[in-house]
């Protein structure tokens, strides 16, 4: 996950979506909505952190994974003219 001034405004703009849509169906939450918007919005930054770090350490995984199949025996090349055997 990139994150970048573009991905963030994104998520920022998401999130309003989802204060306006919470602010207009919860009439009963309207002043804990209105209380805790800005505090969401300040933890937009990170938030995003926090994610983007957790991708990446999910992409290092993948990464030792397939070098450790790459490093079979199966996938090394064979030396010589030797037939190959099942």
């Amino acid at each position: 996950m990139k994150c970048d001034m573009k991905t963030m405004m994104k998520t920022a703009f998401g999130l309003a979506v989802v204060v306006a849509v919470a602010y207009a169906t919860l009439p009963a939450a309207r002043g804990w909505i209105t209380a805790s918007a800005p505090f969401l919005f300040f933890l937009i930054c990170p938030l995003m952190m926090f994610f983007m770090m957790k991708g990446m350490q999910s992409c290092h995984k993948e990464q030792k994974v397939e070098n450790n199949q790459a490093d079979t025996p199966s996938s090394k090349p064979l030396l010589g003219n030797a037939p190959l055997k099942d």
